[in-house]
């Protein structure tokens, strides 16, 4: 082998020969009569070989022909899709529902344990006047919102005794009219 063949196969090897390189290298094996070299002159022949083949016009027929012929022989399947989920969806909810329908059970077959707060009745008979005292006055204070719309209904009757004014001061504007002519 000589030394520029061997330095061509080592670039090549590490991936950093050109095209033209590539050609000059395959051009050296293909006249190179080494026996080492065997396996690259083999793999460069095939590469070659590869490169000069080429699909004819009716190559999609031919494959197509071929489809046909097979699904004939085998008596190919139509799969739907759907079928396929509506199985797999029936199982998955099934299941669901299984889990759910345990995890109940679960919940309700345990027993339910009232925990005291207090230890001390004492302490507990305080905290329950505290939160009735407090429930009582957010009560009177609801009452009195209430006592004040109330008084707040009244007004119009109140506005009534304003007509009434406006008649009196009409009568007083009469009897200023008298003391007027009796002057």
């Amino acid at each position: 082998m000589d030394f520029k063949t061997s330095e061509l196969l080592k670039k090549y090897w590490d991936a950093e020969t050109s095209q033209e390189e590539e050609k000059e290298l395959s051009q050296l094996l293909a006249t190179s009569e080494d026996d080492e070299l065997e396996e690259e002159k083999a793999l460069f022949s095939h590469f070659g070989e590869k490169q000069k083949a080429r699909l004819d016009d009716d190559f999609d027929t031919q494959l197509l022909a071929q489809i046909d012929q097979m699904e004939e022989e085998k008596g190919a399947k139509v799969i739907s899709l759907r079928g396929y989920f509506r199985q797999y969806a029936s199982v998955a909810a099934a299941v669901i529902v299984l889990c759910v329908s345990s995890f109940l059970y679960y919940q309700q077959q345990q027993p339910y344990e009232v925990e005291d707060t207090f230890e001390n009745p004492e302490v507990a008979y305080a905290e329950l006047k505290k939160q009735l005292l407090m429930v009582s006055q957010l009560l009177n204070k609801g009452e009195n919102t209430l006592n004040e719309l109330n008084n707040l209904s009244k007004v119009p009757s109140e506005f009534a005794d304003f007509g009434k004014l406006s008649e009196a001061s009409e009568g007083l504007e009469m009897l200023s009219e008298m003391n007027v002519e009796n002057n």
